[in-house]
């Protein structure tokens, strides 16, 4: 349902709720943001959530969400959250061989090759078969002496089979460390077109004490709650509808929401705007 009226809105909601989000520590004030971050990602058809008012009714004491963990490692999840984590503590591991990663870079695992082996190719060539193709057919091809052998060996992965964002590379660390970068800072942009994938959003301008005020006075946290409700519940609410709600007294216009709001919770609850804001809070408490 497309909710264009103020008075159907869940009866839970009420702005006095996060009447105290300004009083909150920089830590606890990230804790809320980030723990709301995945609200607004899951799949409307699965229903992830049978309390859809969740948000709304914690309002600024919104608990730490056991599957994201606290951003700064200082509290602990529910008793059955912690039993189950010191379980899996307690099981004898065995010794593995390991390689360093980032966000965003990693090495080529075992699970990578078990999950590409279970592909098949949804385009090129070999439209339809599995995207490890077996020695017999391999033979194949070389029998044919056609240049086909070379075409299907060479076709990148990513442009046989939708794996979204993640494309899996081969890098020659013998090589310079400017001409590597140089080579993929060139190639980026290049692969995002060639699999048409998106530029990335772009982390918010400023530091975190005038991102912090934004989150105050642009009421994000409620503005989440609210459409967390509505993607939960299968409805939708017009910006206009928003405005007034979080902007009762003409604060601001549907104007300023749609050009500035919207785009600024966008930009906040993406993963590296979150990542640089933990970072510059932690850096920030250093530095005193």
């Amino acid at each position: 349902m497309r909710i264009k009226n103020k008075n159907n809105l869940p009866k839970d909601f009420n702005l006095k709720n996060y009447d105290s989000l300004h009083l909150l520590s920089d830590r606890d004030l990230f804790r809320q943001l980030y723990w709301r971050s995945e609200d607004l990602d899951f799949d409307t058809e699965k229903k992830l959530t049978d309390y859809p008012e969740y948000g709304l009714v914690k309002g600024q004491n919104y608990p730490m969400n056991n599957s994201l963990g606290d951003p700064f490692n200082e509290l602990q999840g529910d008793d059955s959250f912690l039993k189950k984590e010191n379980e899996y503590i307690k099981k004898e591991k065995l010794k593995i061989l390991n390689m360093s990663y980032l966000d965003g870079v990693k090495p080529l695992t075992r699970f990578d090759i078990l999950f590409l082996n279970k592909l098949d190719a949804s385009d090129g060539y070999c439209k339809d078969k599995p995207i490890a193709l077996d020695e017999d057919y391999i033979k194949e091809l070389l029998d044919k002496d056609d240049g086909s052998f070379w075409s299907v060996i060479r076709e990148p992965i990513n442009k046989i089979n939708d794996l979204e964002e993640q494309v899996m590379i081969s890098l020659d660390l013998t090589c310079r460390d400017e001409y590597l970068i140089e080579n993929i800072t060139n190639l980026l942009p290049i692969w995002r077109k060639e699999l048409n994938l998106p530029e990335p959003k772009r982390l918010i301008s400023g530091g975190w004490n005038s991102v912090r005020k934004k989150i105050l006075e642009y009421k994000i946290i409620p503005l989440i709650d609210l459409k967390s409700w509505a993607k939960a519940t299968g409805n939708s609410i017009t910006n206009g509808v928003l405005t007034v709600s979080l902007f009762p007294d003409g604060e601001k216009d549907s104007i300023v929401f749609s050009q500035t709001i919207i785009p600024f919770l966008n930009n906040v609850l993406c993963f590296q705007s979150l990542d640089k804001f933990k970072k510059e809070i932690i850096k920030n408490e250093e530095n005193k």
